[in-house]
Protein backbone atom coordinates (compact mmCIF):
# COMPACT_ATOMS: atom_id res chain seq x y z
CA UNK A 1 0.00 0.00 0.00
CA UNK A 2 0.85 3.36 -0.77
CA UNK A 3 1.54 5.73 2.44
CA UNK A 4 -0.50 8.61 2.61
CA UNK A 5 1.24 12.00 1.73
CA UNK A 6 1.83 13.88 4.82
CA UNK A 7 -1.10 16.68 5.07
CA UNK A 8 -0.57 20.60 3.79
CA UNK A 9 1.23 22.36 6.34
CA UNK A 10 -1.09 23.88 8.58
CA UNK A 11 -0.91 26.42 11.75
CA UNK A 12 0.84 23.65 13.97
CA UNK A 13 3.66 23.89 11.04
CA UNK A 14 3.40 27.70 10.28
CA UNK A 15 5.54 30.52 12.21
CA UNK A 16 2.65 33.22 11.65
CA UNK A 17 5.43 35.87 12.48
CA UNK A 18 7.50 37.03 9.45
CA UNK A 19 10.81 36.83 10.02
CA UNK A 20 13.68 38.65 7.63
CA UNK A 21 15.46 41.97 6.27
CA UNK A 22 14.27 44.47 3.21
CA UNK A 23 17.98 44.05 1.86
CA UNK A 24 18.46 44.58 -1.00
CA UNK A 25 17.38 42.04 -1.98
CA UNK A 26 14.63 41.77 0.09
CA UNK A 27 14.20 38.58 1.78
CA UNK A 28 12.52 36.69 4.43
CA UNK A 29 12.94 33.34 6.04
CA UNK A 30 10.75 30.62 5.34
CA UNK A 31 7.34 30.69 6.67
CA UNK A 32 7.78 26.84 8.39
CA UNK A 33 8.67 26.89 11.76
CA UNK A 34 12.25 26.10 12.69
CA UNK A 35 13.41 26.30 9.33
CA UNK A 36 16.61 28.86 8.82
CA UNK A 37 16.42 29.00 4.83
CA UNK A 38 16.13 32.80 3.84
CA UNK A 39 14.74 33.20 0.65
CA UNK A 40 13.70 36.02 -1.42
CA UNK A 41 9.91 36.52 -1.22
CA UNK A 42 7.98 35.05 -4.56
CA UNK A 43 11.48 34.06 -6.30
CA UNK A 44 13.40 31.44 -4.30
CA UNK A 45 12.00 27.78 -3.54
CA UNK A 46 12.84 26.48 0.19
CA UNK A 47 14.90 23.31 -0.80
CA UNK A 48 13.45 21.81 2.62
CA UNK A 49 9.61 22.20 2.50
CA UNK A 50 9.13 23.00 -1.01
CA UNK A 51 7.42 26.54 -0.85
CA UNK A 52 7.72 29.88 -1.82
CA UNK A 53 7.62 32.34 0.25
CA UNK A 54 4.89 35.51 -0.87
CA UNK A 55 5.32 38.86 0.95
CA UNK A 56 3.28 41.79 -0.40
CA UNK A 57 2.46 44.83 1.92
CA UNK A 58 0.11 43.72 4.69
CA UNK A 59 -0.69 40.33 2.68
CA UNK A 60 1.84 37.17 3.75
CA UNK A 61 1.36 33.39 2.13
CA UNK A 62 3.26 30.65 0.19
CA UNK A 63 3.03 28.58 -2.49
CA UNK A 64 3.74 24.71 -3.41
CA UNK A 65 6.11 23.79 -5.91
CA UNK A 66 4.68 20.96 -6.17
CA UNK A 67 0.91 20.93 -6.72
CA UNK A 68 0.57 17.45 -4.72
CA UNK A 69 1.87 18.44 -1.73
CA UNK A 70 -1.59 21.08 -1.05
CA UNK A 71 -4.29 17.98 -2.10
CA UNK A 72 -5.16 15.39 0.48
CA UNK A 73 -6.70 13.05 -1.66
CA UNK A 74 -6.35 11.71 -5.02
CA UNK A 75 -3.29 13.95 -5.72
CA UNK A 76 -2.09 12.04 -8.45
CA UNK A 77 -5.47 12.61 -10.07
CA UNK A 78 -5.45 16.28 -9.99
CA UNK A 79 -1.73 16.49 -11.23
CA UNK A 80 -2.01 14.76 -14.01
CA UNK A 81 -5.63 15.19 -15.04
CA UNK A 82 -7.32 18.65 -13.38
CA UNK A 83 -3.80 20.68 -14.09
CA UNK A 84 -3.67 21.68 -17.72
CA UNK A 85 -7.38 20.54 -18.28
CA UNK A 86 -9.07 22.56 -21.13
CA UNK A 87 -12.25 22.96 -19.22
CA UNK A 88 -10.41 24.17 -15.92
CA UNK A 89 -10.14 28.08 -15.94
CA UNK A 90 -6.76 28.52 -14.02
CA UNK A 91 -5.63 25.73 -12.88
CA UNK A 92 -1.88 26.91 -12.24
CA UNK A 93 -3.10 28.40 -8.94
CA UNK A 94 -4.01 24.85 -7.06
CA UNK A 95 -0.73 25.07 -5.84
CA UNK A 96 -1.42 28.18 -3.26
CA UNK A 97 -2.12 28.17 0.21
CA UNK A 98 -5.21 30.06 -0.39
CA UNK A 99 -6.48 28.55 -3.36
CA UNK A 100 -10.56 27.72 -2.95
CA UNK A 101 -9.93 25.43 -5.60
CA UNK A 102 -7.43 23.42 -3.61
CA UNK A 103 -9.76 23.71 -0.73
CA UNK A 104 -12.91 22.51 -2.84
CA UNK A 105 -11.42 19.64 -4.12
CA UNK A 106 -9.73 18.57 -0.68
CA UNK A 107 -13.17 18.52 0.89
CA UNK A 108 -15.70 17.42 -1.60
CA UNK A 109 -14.13 14.62 -3.04
CA UNK A 110 -13.16 13.38 0.47
CA UNK A 111 -16.53 13.70 1.11
CA UNK A 112 -17.72 11.72 -1.90
CA UNK A 113 -15.44 9.18 -1.31
CA UNK A 114 -16.72 8.32 2.17
CA UNK A 115 -20.37 8.32 0.82
CA UNK A 116 -21.39 11.35 2.47
CA UNK A 117 -22.33 14.00 -0.33
CA UNK A 118 -26.02 13.53 0.23
CA UNK A 119 -25.13 14.74 4.01
CA UNK A 120 -24.25 18.56 2.64
CA UNK A 121 -27.06 18.01 0.03
CA UNK A 122 -29.24 17.83 3.05
CA UNK A 123 -28.03 21.15 4.96
CA UNK A 124 -29.21 22.76 1.21
CA UNK A 125 -32.50 21.29 0.35
CA UNK A 126 -33.33 20.26 3.90
CA UNK A 127 -34.87 16.78 3.51
CA UNK A 128 -33.04 13.31 3.91
CA UNK A 129 -32.53 11.61 0.56
CA UNK A 130 -30.61 8.60 0.68
CA UNK A 131 -29.18 8.41 -2.57
CA UNK A 132 -25.41 9.77 -3.43
CA UNK A 133 -25.70 12.56 -5.85
CA UNK A 134 -23.42 12.92 -8.49
CA UNK A 135 -20.18 15.51 -8.05
CA UNK A 136 -19.17 17.84 -10.76
CA UNK A 137 -16.13 20.57 -9.45
CA UNK A 138 -15.68 22.98 -11.87
CA UNK A 139 -18.33 21.50 -14.67
CA UNK A 140 -15.61 18.23 -14.41
CA UNK A 141 -17.46 15.02 -13.88
CA UNK A 142 -16.16 13.56 -10.77
CA UNK A 143 -18.71 10.42 -10.99
CA UNK A 144 -16.51 7.59 -12.22
CA UNK A 145 -13.53 10.33 -13.00
CA UNK A 146 -14.60 10.79 -16.31
CA UNK A 147 -13.40 14.83 -15.64
CA UNK A 148 -15.81 15.22 -18.71
CA UNK A 149 -17.22 18.57 -19.02
CA UNK A 150 -21.01 17.95 -17.99
CA UNK A 151 -23.57 18.81 -20.54
CA UNK A 152 -26.11 20.37 -18.81
CA UNK A 153 -23.18 23.09 -17.79
CA UNK A 154 -21.78 23.25 -21.63
CA UNK A 155 -25.25 23.64 -23.03
CA UNK A 156 -26.20 26.73 -20.87
CA UNK A 157 -23.06 28.00 -21.41
CA UNK A 158 -24.52 28.01 -25.09
CA UNK A 159 -27.99 29.38 -24.01
CA UNK A 160 -26.15 32.44 -22.29
CA UNK A 161 -22.80 32.97 -22.95
CA UNK A 162 -22.51 32.79 -26.53
CA UNK A 163 -22.54 36.05 -27.59
CA UNK A 164 -21.36 38.11 -24.64
CA UNK A 165 -20.57 41.57 -25.44
CA UNK A 166 -16.72 41.08 -24.05
CA UNK A 167 -14.50 38.42 -24.15
CA UNK A 168 -14.20 36.88 -20.34
CA UNK A 169 -14.09 33.28 -18.31
CA UNK A 170 -16.97 31.68 -18.83
CA UNK A 171 -19.30 30.46 -15.80
CA UNK A 172 -17.63 27.91 -13.52
CA UNK A 173 -19.52 26.44 -11.02
CA UNK A 174 -17.22 25.43 -8.66
CA UNK A 175 -19.25 22.58 -7.07
CA UNK A 176 -22.34 20.65 -8.08
CA UNK A 177 -24.44 18.52 -6.25
CA UNK A 178 -26.98 16.75 -8.83
CA UNK A 179 -29.52 13.89 -8.56
CA UNK A 180 -31.89 13.97 -11.50
CA UNK A 181 -35.31 14.43 -10.74
CA UNK A 182 -34.76 15.19 -7.06
CA UNK A 183 -32.41 18.34 -7.12
CA UNK A 184 -29.85 20.61 -8.71
CA UNK A 185 -27.08 22.15 -6.78
CA UNK A 186 -24.83 25.16 -7.28
CA UNK A 187 -22.23 26.08 -4.74
CA UNK A 188 -20.46 29.57 -5.26
CA UNK A 189 -17.44 28.70 -2.49
CA UNK A 190 -15.37 31.32 -1.74
CA UNK A 191 -12.30 31.17 0.84
CA UNK A 192 -10.67 34.30 1.50
CA UNK A 193 -12.07 36.27 -1.58
CA UNK A 194 -15.11 38.40 -1.12
CA UNK A 195 -18.51 37.95 -3.46
CA UNK A 196 -17.63 40.16 -5.77
CA UNK A 197 -21.00 42.80 -7.34
CA UNK A 198 -21.40 44.89 -10.58
CA UNK A 199 -23.05 48.52 -9.57
CA UNK A 200 -24.81 51.03 -11.50
CA UNK A 201 -22.80 53.02 -14.41
CA UNK A 202 -19.93 51.73 -17.04
CA UNK A 203 -17.70 48.89 -17.15
CA UNK A 204 -15.11 48.83 -14.98
CA UNK A 205 -12.73 47.25 -16.78
CA UNK A 206 -12.27 45.56 -20.37
CA UNK A 207 -13.90 42.01 -19.16
CA UNK A 208 -16.68 43.36 -17.04
CA UNK A 209 -20.22 43.17 -17.91
CA UNK A 210 -22.00 46.31 -16.26
CA UNK A 211 -25.55 45.68 -13.91
CA UNK A 212 -27.73 46.06 -16.42
CA UNK A 213 -26.12 43.55 -19.11
CA UNK A 214 -25.77 40.92 -16.26
CA UNK A 215 -29.41 40.97 -16.00
CA UNK A 216 -30.79 41.27 -19.42
CA UNK A 217 -27.96 38.92 -20.70
CA UNK A 218 -28.60 35.85 -17.53
CA UNK A 219 -32.28 35.88 -17.87
CA UNK A 220 -35.31 33.32 -19.70
CA UNK A 221 -38.75 33.81 -19.78
CA UNK A 222 -39.32 29.91 -17.95
CA UNK A 223 -37.02 31.00 -15.04
CA UNK A 224 -38.89 32.29 -11.94
CA UNK A 225 -36.74 32.34 -9.03
CA UNK A 226 -34.96 35.58 -9.79
CA UNK A 227 -36.62 39.37 -9.86
CA UNK A 228 -35.11 41.03 -12.55
CA UNK A 229 -36.78 43.91 -11.87
CA UNK A 230 -35.51 44.25 -8.16
CA UNK A 231 -32.42 43.51 -9.97
CA UNK A 232 -32.49 46.77 -12.18
CA UNK A 233 -33.43 48.84 -9.41
CA UNK A 234 -30.99 47.48 -7.12
CA UNK A 235 -27.62 49.54 -6.94
CA UNK A 236 -25.74 46.47 -6.87
CA UNK A 237 -26.12 42.80 -8.07
CA UNK A 238 -23.37 40.26 -6.97
CA UNK A 239 -23.04 39.12 -10.33
CA UNK A 240 -21.83 35.34 -9.48
CA UNK A 241 -24.28 34.37 -7.46
CA UNK A 242 -26.87 35.74 -10.19
CA UNK A 243 -24.97 33.76 -13.03
CA UNK A 244 -25.24 30.95 -10.98
CA UNK A 245 -28.62 30.73 -9.88
CA UNK A 246 -29.93 31.40 -13.41
CA UNK A 247 -27.95 28.37 -15.10
CA UNK A 248 -29.05 26.37 -11.89
CA UNK A 249 -32.52 26.91 -13.09
CA UNK A 250 -32.30 26.67 -16.45
CA UNK A 251 -30.54 23.69 -16.06
CA UNK A 252 -32.70 22.50 -14.20
CA UNK A 253 -35.30 22.76 -16.11
CA UNK A 254 -33.58 21.12 -19.02
CA UNK A 255 -33.26 18.50 -16.97
CA UNK A 256 -36.66 17.31 -16.07
CA UNK A 257 -39.56 19.33 -14.84
CA UNK A 258 -39.38 17.39 -10.93
CA UNK A 259 -35.78 18.22 -10.70
CA UNK A 260 -36.02 21.57 -8.24
CA UNK A 261 -33.12 23.88 -8.56
CA UNK A 262 -31.04 25.40 -5.66
CA UNK A 263 -27.58 27.85 -5.31
CA UNK A 264 -25.52 27.95 -2.38
CA UNK A 265 -22.67 30.17 -1.19
CA UNK A 266 -20.38 28.41 0.76
CA UNK A 267 -18.08 30.90 2.47
CA UNK A 268 -16.43 30.79 5.91
CA UNK A 269 -18.35 31.45 9.44
CA UNK A 270 -19.42 35.09 9.84
CA UNK A 271 -18.36 36.16 6.14
CA UNK A 272 -20.37 37.20 3.22
CA UNK A 273 -23.33 37.75 5.60
CA UNK A 274 -24.37 41.19 3.90
CA UNK A 275 -23.68 40.18 0.42
CA UNK A 276 -26.15 36.95 0.77
CA UNK A 277 -28.96 39.12 2.50
CA UNK A 278 -28.47 41.30 -0.27
CA UNK A 279 -28.38 38.87 -2.90
CA UNK A 280 -31.57 37.21 -1.35
CA UNK A 281 -33.98 39.95 -1.50
CA UNK A 282 -33.73 39.44 -5.62
CA UNK A 283 -35.10 35.56 -5.06
CA UNK A 284 -38.96 35.51 -5.20
CA UNK A 285 -40.93 35.62 -1.61
CA UNK A 286 -42.13 31.72 -3.25
CA UNK A 287 -38.39 30.51 -3.61
CA UNK A 288 -37.08 31.87 -0.86
CA UNK A 289 -35.43 28.60 0.47
CA UNK A 290 -33.85 27.85 -2.81
CA UNK A 291 -30.75 29.95 -1.99
CA UNK A 292 -28.67 29.21 1.33
CA UNK A 293 -25.53 30.53 2.60
CA UNK A 294 -23.23 27.69 3.39
CA UNK A 295 -20.29 27.64 6.13
CA UNK A 296 -17.26 25.51 5.58
CA UNK A 297 -18.03 25.03 9.68
CA UNK A 298 -21.50 23.94 8.67
CA UNK A 299 -19.48 20.90 6.28
CA UNK A 300 -16.80 20.47 9.21
CA UNK A 301 -19.99 19.20 11.61
CA UNK A 302 -20.43 16.26 8.47
CA UNK A 303 -17.27 15.24 9.51
CA UNK A 304 -17.94 14.23 13.05
CA UNK A 305 -17.45 10.83 14.10
CA UNK A 306 -16.50 9.68 11.21
CA UNK A 307 -13.37 7.44 11.52
CA UNK A 308 -12.62 7.41 7.55
CA UNK A 309 -13.21 11.26 7.43
CA UNK A 310 -10.34 11.84 10.45
CA UNK A 311 -7.85 13.13 7.96
CA UNK A 312 -10.21 16.07 6.12
CA UNK A 313 -11.04 16.71 9.57
CA UNK A 314 -8.07 17.31 10.54
CA UNK A 315 -7.11 19.03 7.58
CA UNK A 316 -10.01 21.96 8.51
CA UNK A 317 -8.88 22.21 12.10
CA UNK A 318 -5.38 23.18 10.71
CA UNK A 319 -6.00 24.80 7.62
CA UNK A 320 -4.21 27.99 7.43
CA UNK A 321 -5.03 31.01 5.07
CA UNK A 322 -2.15 33.91 5.45
CA UNK A 323 -0.43 31.60 8.20
CA UNK A 324 -2.63 31.86 10.55
CA UNK A 325 -5.95 30.07 11.10
CA UNK A 326 -8.61 29.96 8.44
CA UNK A 327 -11.82 28.27 10.23
CA UNK A 328 -13.85 28.87 13.48
CA UNK A 329 -13.12 25.54 14.71
CA UNK A 330 -12.28 24.40 18.22
CA UNK A 331 -8.70 22.22 17.90
CA UNK A 332 -7.98 20.70 21.08
CA UNK A 333 -5.28 18.77 19.13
Amino acid sequence: MTPERPLPYGTPDLDPEVHGDRGPPRRVRCYVRGCNHVLRPGNDLCPVHGIRCHHSGKSVTYSYADVRRNIIVDSELVAARVVGHPFKHESDRLGLEKSEDTLTWNVFRSLQMAGCLREVARLIVNEEVAEEPRLYLWGLCLTDDTLEPWPLLVAARERFESSLPVERPLTEPDVALYLPGRYLILIEAKFTSPNPAYEDGPRRNATSLTKNELVHIYRADALRILDADLARKASRVYYQLWRNMVFAEWMALADDSGTHTYHANLTRAGREEDSCDEFRKLVRPAFADRFVHLSWENIYGVTAARSDLSRLRRYLEIKSAGLVPAFQIANEK
